[in-house]
């Protein structure tokens, strides 16, 4: 347990690690609710890392699906050099749920995905 607190939201633990971020399960001491936080530091990335961060956001704000993970806010940290994306907090990833031996992705799932990544440029 971390149990640091961060405006308005206390995390929890460290659920996933990237290059330029980490995740964190968080609580929202306003509603109860857990949260996803992704941290992203900036004090070390390239201008074109900012760009598809920015790029990213951008996208994340506008796109309103129940296929979606919903971004629900930002949170700035200057302390930091951080800025925490903050998620609707899902038990798994895709990754995670790909891990499990044996599971198979139905048709219209796997159709989804092929579409969103058609429709989205990245």
């Amino acid at each position: 347990m971390l149990n640091v607190q961060l405006c308005n939201r206390i995390l929890l633990l460290q659920i996933g690690q990237g290059t330029y971020s980490n995740v964190y399960r968080a609580r929202d001491l306003d509603n109860g609710k857990i949260v996803a936080l992704k941290k992203v530091r900036f004090d070390n990335l390239e201008p074109e890392s900012v760009r598809f961060m920015a790029r990213e956001i951008h996208i994340l704000r506008r796109l309103d699906h129940p296929n979606v993970v919903k971004l629900e806010g930002l949170v700035t940290s200057r302390m930091s050099c951080s800025l925490y994306l903050v998620f609707e907090y899902m038990e798994h990833d895709l990754a995670g749920l790909a891990s499990f031996p044996g599971l198979k992705f139905t048709e219209p799932q796997v159709c989804w995905k092929y579409i969103y990544f058609r429709i989205i440029p990245f």
